[in-house]
């Protein structure tokens, strides 16, 4: 009912509005050319300068024009920047030295983007075919031209004598843990009557919350009635004692209890060393002045003779009865049988908690850091020495860069020089050529002639090359009485003086970047684009390494019916549960969703809905649950994976789905079941791969581009390392060194019809008006 009440609705809207519906591009147009005259007016000096924050036609910078010291200039303000690390001026100067100090690859002549644009400058119709179809108001000529030749010339380099030698000094910059990720590195037990014993051990995790992970565990010959228990406990040093953990040892025939964990005052860690003290067994407390603990009261008795015990962890007043031995409400009478006076004792508050009176464990490490290691690698670059060529120094070297310090990594590095330069004598250097590339075309060389020769023996050092390089048969188009601010497509005419913006799918891959990384950081691990190690078998028999194009329809929006078309949430393992919660918070939270609904056994319930029987909640936060039932994914998965692979088994299953979405970088195969012989293997009957998948195609891309810059690598084939980035490492990516084109496609997954459209304007142009950019 509700369906057809919608389209009701909307058929309703059409026929209204069927009569006054206008051409959006003419709309479009005539707004522009509206806005244009009042636009144009209010752009004005003294309009910016009432507008614009800080505008000025006499801006500082005028007056460093033309002065010869500006590197001094430069220097002394950066180092007035030091103590100003708010002020915007000063932070954009840093930026800009740090980016100019960051090296970038040369480009050659041979790189393929100049040679591109090169053969495009030599011959735009052969590289471009046939551009009649894309003129529109023009009149085009083409011609056919045949196969040829083409005469093209290189340059050439031999030298002997006296070149330039540089040394550069390039500083890689590594982040290693000081102990080993994950292990429990520090140690101590405490004995009891020879087998019973009380551990205590911290774990090995570098951590941004301020927290330290530790274990306990107490157990006799017997072991012990609850096993290891892990806390986080704070770094930063504590006034009072606090309670770490319960543990109940099994000793002396009987399960100890209560026993608690301890941690006193003044455990903490101050300058990366750290000292806890942690006391085992039943908990102290101590009461004001005036008082006593709940537990002293066992020597009392009440007028009934019955014994009377309190709470350890509660204070109580002692005070005498009233002149007719009668107590006040909500105290109790009391006397220990040796004083004939009774005492009345009545609650004075909580105890407050001294310790453990047992033993004394304590415990002191070396924080975990990520220390710092910097690796130093000089490079000469220069003249090229052939087999037996040598050099001499004709100069001293003499430092060119530096002192100076240089951000690697987000992080600073200082060094006395960085490049130094010297002149060196050489004989029998190798010579330098640009002409490779047209013998690789097929060119035949037909002349040479001497550019420069060496003014101290007459050597020539420089050649020139002639080459006659083959062209095939291609069509030439020229074009003229073109119209020169109109282009005319299927009808439409735009103006061509504004361009349109060419980093439209740039920007949005940058976006993306950011939401995703805000949506999915680890706040535990502080990273962000990490991934998960996945594994496939190719066997004699069957190859589970393949790609299922199923997986492409697996994103948060297919699957959810809402949420971002370019995450697969889904495909993520079940240790990965923060992919699904924190991208359905991202999501639904904001937009007043209610209710719940479920896929593949991933059921979200917000704002208080109930969940589904059977389910198991995995992640409960502020207003939304996730829940999941591993028997609906199973079931689904398997019964899919059977249809479609006898022998695999169903996590091979999912990578390849995976992979049909291209989420996975594969880190390397090795040999993982042999056919052995006398001991040795013979033949390999089943080779494994790994690969890191990741929740997306830009969190893969990312990776594969990212690490190259941060030196970051992949692991090995039995160990990947498929963690994520850190913010230091995501903050000192180079985005615009990126090659984010496969991204820009799942953008776009629909190109137009090429073909389609250069038929149609073909059949315009004869049609079109001179001058006036319209076809008809």
């Amino acid at each position: 009912m509700r369906r057809a009440i919608a389209c009701f609705t909307a058929a309703c809207v059409l026929v209204t509005h069927a009569p006054v519906r206008a051409d959006p591009h003419a709309e479009g147009v005539a707004a522009g050319q509206a806005a244009n005259p009042v636009a144009r007016g209010s752009i004005n000096s003294s309009s910016a300068t009432a507008v614009v924050p800080g505008y000025t036609t006499a801006p500082p910078e005028s007056a460093l024009y033309r002065q010869p010291n500006l590197a001094s200039q430069g220097t002394s303000r950066l180092a007035a920047c030091a103590t100003l690390p708010d002020d915007p001026v000063c932070q954009a100067q840093r930026g800009a030295t740090d980016s100019a100090q960051r090296p970038r690859e040369g480009i050659s002549a041979h790189d393929p983007s100049v040679l591109a644009a090169n053969a495009l400058m030599r011959s735009p119709s052969l590289a471009l075919e046939d551009l009649a179809s894309y003129y529109s108001g023009c009149t085009t000529t083409t011609t056919s031209v045949p196969a040829g030749t083409q005469a093209r010339s290189c340059l050439r380099y031999e030298g002997i004598g006296e070149h330039p030698m540089r040394r550069e000094l390039t500083v890689r910059v590594d982040l290693v843990p000081s102990c080993p990720a994950g292990d429990w590195f520090e140690r101590v037990q405490v004995n009891r009557n020879g087998s019973d014993y009380m551990v205590a051990e911290a774990q090995c995790r570098i951590r941004a919350d301020g927290q330290q992970r530790f274990r306990f565990h107490a157990a006799g010959s017997r072991g012990g009635c609850i096993g290891w228990q892990e806390v986080d406990l704070p770094t930063t040093g504590t006034a009072a004692a606090r309670f770490a953990a319960d543990l109940s040892p099994h000793w002396s025939g009987a399960c100890w209890s209560p026993f608690k964990v301890v941690m006193m005052p003044g455990s903490g860690c101050t300058a990366g060393v750290c000292n806890y003290q942690f006391q085992f067994g039943p908990p102290v407390y101590t009461c004001p002045p005036g008082t006593v603990t709940g537990d002293s009261l066992t020597g009392y008795w009440e007028a009934e003779d019955r014994p009377i015990t309190g709470p350890a962890d509660q204070c109580f007043t002692l005070a005498s009865p009233d002149g007719e031995g009668q107590c006040p409400a909500g105290a109790t009478s009391v006397h220990d049988g040796t004083n004939p006076q009774p005492q009345c004792a009545t609650s004075a508050g909580p105890a407050i908690l001294a310790g453990a009176s047992g033993w004394t464990v304590p415990l002191s490490f070396q924080q975990p850091t990520m220390n710092q290691v910097e690796t130093d690698t000089w490079d000469d670059h220069g003249v090229q020495l052939a087999p037996g060529g040598r050099c001499t120094d004709v100069t001293a070297p003499r430092c060119v860069d530096g002192p100076g310090t240089r951000v690697i990594n987000g992080r600073p590095v200082t060094r006395d020089c960085w490049s130094y330069e010297r002149t060196v004598s050489c004989s029998g250097t190798a010579g330098q050529s640009d002409c490779a590339a047209m013998a690789a075309q097929g060119c035949t060389l037909s002349g040479t002639s001497c550019r420069q020769t060496n003014p101290v023996n007459g050597v020539c050092e420089v050649f020139e090359d002639q080459y006659s390089c083959p062209t095939p048969a291609h069509k030439a188009t020229s074009a003229a009485n073109c119209p020169s601010s109109v282009f005319c497509l299927q009808g439409s005419c735009f103006d061509i003086r504004r361009p349109a913006d060419a980093d439209f799918a740039r920007s949005m891959s940058l976006l993306e970047a950011a939401r995703e990384a805000g949506v999915y950081l680890d706040t535990s691990q502080m990273q962000v684009f990490k991934g998960e190690a996945n594994r496939c078998r190719d066997r004699l028999l069957k190859n589970c390494c393949y790609a299922d194009g199923a997986g492409s329809g697996m994103t948060n929006q297919s699957l959810f019916g809402t949420g971002s078309r370019l995450v697969y949430d889904v495909l993520m393992n079940a240790e990965n549960q923060q992919f699904v919660y924190q991208g359905m918070s991202a999501l639904l939270l904001g937009g007043g969703f209610s209710g719940t609904f479920t896929t593949y056994g991933v059921t979200v319930a917000v704002n208080g809905a109930a969940l589904p029987a059977g389910s198991v909640a995995v992640y409960s936060g502020q207003s939304m649950v996730v829940a999941f039932d591993p028997w609906s994914l199973a079931i689904a998965v398997i019964i899919y994976i059977v249809l479609q692979m006898m022998s695999c088994n169903e996590e091979e299953g999912k990578l390849a789905m995976k992979e049909g979405a291209r989420l996975c970088h594969e880190v390397g195969t090795w040999c993982s079941s042999c056919f052995m012989v006398l001991g040795n293997c013979v033949s390999c009957i089943e080779r494994t791969t790994s690969k890191c998948c990741f929740n997306s195609m830009l969190a893969r891309i990312i990776n594969e581009q990212g690490r190259a810059q941060v030196g970051k690598a992949w692991g090995d084939a039995r160990n990947p390392d498929c963690s994520g980035f850190t913010v230091d490492q995501l903050q000192s990516l180079d985005f615009a060194a990126m090659d984010l084109r496969e991204f820009y496609a799942s953008l776009v997954p629909v190109l137009p019809d090429q073909d389609l459209l250069q038929t149609n304007n073909a059949a315009r142009v004869p049609s079109c008006y001179y001058g006036q950019g319209r076809c008809q």
